[in-house]
């Protein structure tokens, strides 16, 4: 007869409850059987332990297949490298998709610097005149075809006629008008892409993605099996272009989407949902641009008001959530190199008798900011406070239509991930034929391109306080919970998407009903 430990509670003197126990007689028989229930416990129990750590270490291998989702606020229409977009939404995209399906000599490496593509080696003369860049064997086309020196020396050449461009054998040899340190970083453009163009008017390339499907609103991309450096873990990336970031970040949150930007102001929201994040360095520059009809010496004083009323720490620190750095100068520290020499105090003290001097029909200003960008508007609110603390007011305009002339344009322009002298230049086309004619870079191009000539031109833009820099913005994506990187982050530090490294996490199995 069994007998077990029980616990009965009896009422005591005092009325609380007493626990009293009784006594077991020791049984050999129950004992084994307990012992044995026990030793079979332990043994399930490793068992279940080493099921799940061995689904585990599965589940965390890179695996092959599944659809990447990603959405993006402008369309791409043209892939064609060749062709200048004027949309600067649809160039955006375009510069993240191309190196996906069109590779270059040299391409962007994680760490910021450059890693040979379709050139495995290169030398150049003492003058850096004279290139020669031995191509890596037995490159396979999206068309099945293996890519030859001949191809890649005509594309070159088309892209720029000063050039002059041969090959020789499986190395392609470029002799340039003039001596060229950074030829490197120029080939490392989307603009040099290699494109094989077949006679029925076809685009090939030799990236890890080919083009799949190519619509109004959606661009599939298919992984290419054949790719030199072998093929992506994902089976496709499909984007869905024209999406609203409001949108964007509502997929993400339900899980239609892997990969969305999202603005600096909802940065809070996602880390408090516990949504992961990829980020680039600030690589986009908000500042004020005057008109030319504020632009001459009458208004440099109140322009100068202006530029030293600004709180740029607030604006990154608070408004920006800290995906922003304050912008003295056009360049990141990180880009130009010479920012601790450069950048001086942010936010030299200004009173009003400083305004005072300036004649009163000089004291206001219409700003104006692009009506579907809600983070340049809340700055040029900001903006609009710090000024009338100086004595100075900024009317902000943001209009959907026509509108009376501003004074002012609060304008957003992207920074590329290259050399000093050839980011500051790009920056000066973006911000339009007038900057670029004041910052005299026609007589940049082809001369000093050093650093210190660099610091000399912003120095020389900035004087006059025509430019006013901001901020240096962050790109931010939002990243879906079953997005992994086998080798490096999603998103570089130039903004560039690492999607050859991505792979999809699968879905758990669902549990079998029982019989």
């Amino acid at each position: 007869m069994k007998r077990f430990t029980s616990v009965s509670v009896a009422r005591g003197s005092s009325g609380l409850p007493q626990r009293t126990r009784r006594t077991r007689r020791f049984n050999p028989e129950e004992t084994g059987f307990f012992l044995l229930s026990s030793a079979s416990s332990v043994v399930g129990s490793v068992l279940l332990i080493v099921m799940l750590l061995a689904a585990t270490a599965w589940a965390a291998r890179p695996h092959y297949g599944g659809v990447l989702r990603i959405e993006t606020v402008g369309a791409v229409r043209v892939l064609d490298p060749a062709i200048q977009l004027t949309d600067a939404g649809e160039e955006a995209v375009r510069a993240r998709v191309i190196p996906l399906i069109f590779e270059s000599l040299v391409a962007a490496a994680v760490d910021g610097g450059l890693r040979p593509a379709l050139a495995t080696s290169w030398e150049h003369d003492d003058r850096h005149v004279r290139w020669r860049f031995q191509l890596r064997p037995s490159v396979k086309l999206h068309n099945g075809s293996v890519l030859q020196a001949p191809q890649v020396a005509a594309v070159l050449g088309a892209r720029e006629p000063a050039w002059r461009v041969g090959s020789a054998g499986d190395a392609v040899v470029i002799e340039t008008d003039r001596p060229h340190p950074d030829l490197l970083w120029e080939l490392a453009d989307t603009r040099f892409a290699i494109v094989v163009r077949t006679g029925g008017g076809d685009l090939f390339g030799s990236g890890p993605f080919r083009i799949d499907r190519m619509e109004p609103r959606r661009l599939v991309l298919r992984s290419f099996a054949d790719h030199w450096a072998g093929r992506p873990f994902i089976d496709s990336v499909q984007i869905d272009q024209g999406r609203s970031l409001t949108d964007q970040l509502s997929s993400i949150e339900l899980g239609r989407a892997d990969l969305v930007t999202i603005r600096q102001t909802d940065w809070r929201r996602v880390a408090q949902r516990g949504m992961r994040t990829a980020v680039s360095q600030p690589i986009e520059l908000l500042a004020i641009v005057f008109e030319p009809h504020r632009s001459g010496p009458n208004d440099e004083p109140v322009r100068h008001i202006i530029a030293a009323s600004i709180d740029r720490s607030a604006l990154a620190t608070i408004l920006l959530q800290r995906q922003g750095e304050p912008a003295v100068g056009l360049l990141p520290s990180w880009l130009s190199g010479y920012a601790p020499a450069f950048v001086t105090d942010p936010r030299p003290a200004v009173s009003r008798t400083a305004a005072a001097t300036v004649p009163l029909e000089r004291r206001t200003f219409v700003l104006r900011v692009d009506a579907s960008d809600a983070v340049a508007q809340e700055i040029a609110a900001r903006v609009s406070v710090d000024t009338r603390e100086a004595g100075v007011t900024s009317i902000v305009q943001a209009p959907s239509g026509l509108a009376p002339r501003p004074d002012a344009r609060l304008v957003r322009i992207k920074l590329d991930a290259t050399t000093p002298d050839r980011a500051l230049s790009a920056a000066l086309t973006r911000f339009g034929p007038r900057v670029e004619a004041l910052a005299g870079m026609g007589a940049m191009a082809g001369a000093d391109t050093s650093v210190g000539a660099v610091l000399n031109v912003e120095r020389a833009l900035l004087e006059h306080a025509v430019i006013v820099p901001l901020v240096h913005i962050r790109e931010l994506y939002a990243v879906g919970e079953r997005v992994e990187s086998w080798s490096g982050p999603v998103v570089l530090g130039s903004g560039a998407w690492n999607l050859s490294n991505v792979w999809i996490r699968p879905e758990p199995a669902k549990p079998r009903p029982r019989q």
